[in-house]
């Protein structure tokens, strides 16, 4: 699970999270099920993984921060700060792992990892985070920071490595196999439940196109052919609604593509052709891998702490600390 893994997730399909701001309306629905016991035994760590420092590009500029520093601007960039304590500990966990897996894979010299969430994860500083916060500032910064501190050293594994740990906003209810994704069969990305997130606000979302502008905004993958109402066939999609193989045009393609062509918020989509428009009928916000953000958000809201909140998105990874 070197280099070219690593780079083959990237290209395909935006690998992290869009930065959220959906929460949770409600918290009424059942936990998922099958949680692990919270009293985790740890596994003894490997001393080759782990870091102190990290050299960072961002905005065309390498700098080096400490690790707590690091994992303070990811957890800002990418869960709002007003989630549950155990939640934000759970993304802290899971940004501390990628980023060790990302310097296990990283075929540059110049720096460890970048901020774009293309290629990487979300990274601000703490100036521009007390910025963002405005008058929230110290409470804010005070509650992360807390989060940091209590599972400092804790990184997620499978075969004593690093694993590879998406996150993404929010799932369609049940979250996305690495295989049906990207490809990659990944014992500890498996498809799980995610009751809360179905309540999140941007569970469900439209977006609706003229004929011309579909045809526009998805040339790169054919020329039209035929009428409108016939242009998409063969839609094929996982047992939990997202999109896997999808034709246009007579042009086999993924749902993955499609979405990101007409900037849908994920692949769990339906189309309806009526009146000369296309409308998207679209669940979920991301890639659908891994830890959804309001799923783990939900699960903290129902009692369970950030152990249980990571060994239920990462099945079959094991936690490793100092």
């Amino acid at each position: 699970m070197k280099g070219t893994f690593f780079i083959s997730l990237v290209v395909i399909f935006s690998m992290l999270v869009i930065p959220l701001s959906a929460l949770s309306k409600a918290d009424s629905v059942a936990v998922p099920t099958a949680k692990p016991q919270s009293d985790v035994v740890y596994q003894k760590k490997n001393d080759d993984i782990g870091f102190e420092k990290i050299k960072v590009l961002k905005d065309g500029e390498i700098t080096e921060y400490s690790a707590n520093d690091y994992i303070f601007g990811v957890v800002a960039a990418e869960m709002p700060a007003l989630y549950e304590a155990e939640a934000l500990k759970a993304q802290a966990v899971a940004a501390y792992t990628f980023a060790c897996y990302r310097m296990q894979n990283n075929t540059s010299a110049e720096y460890d990892i970048s901020s774009d969430s293309d290629t990487a994860q979300c990274f601000i500083t703490r100036e521009e985070a007390a910025a963002r916060w405005g008058e929230k500032s110290d409470e804010y910064a005070k509650k992360i920071d807390n989060c940091i501190n209590a599972v400092e050293g804790e990184i997620l594994t499978y075969d004593g490595e690093p694993i590879f740990a998406a996150y993404h906003a929010i799932s369609a209810g049940t979250t996305n196999s690495c295989a049906d994704v990207w490809g990659s069969d990944l014992s500890y990305l498996k498809s799980v439940n995610s009751a809360g997130d179905s309540l999140a606000d941007g569970y469900l979302s439209e977006a609706t196109f003229t004929a011309d502008e579909l045809v526009e905004k998805l040339k790169s993958i054919t020329s039209p052919k035929g009428a409108p109402q016939d242009y998409f066939t063969d839609i094929k999609t996982a047992d939990n609604g997202y999109v896997k193989k999808i034709t246009y045009c007579g042009a086999d393609t993924t749902g993955a593509q499609i979405a990101e062509s007409l900037q849908l918020r994920s692949a769990n989509f339906e189309i309806k052709f009526a009146d000369g428009n296309f409308t998207f009928t679209v669940k979920g916000y991301g890639h659908g891998v891994g830890l959804s953000q309001t799923g783990a958000d939900y699960m903290a809201k129902q009692g369970s702490n950030y152990k249980e909140i990571l060994l239920h998105y990462y099945s079959n990874a094991q936690l490793q600390k100092n």
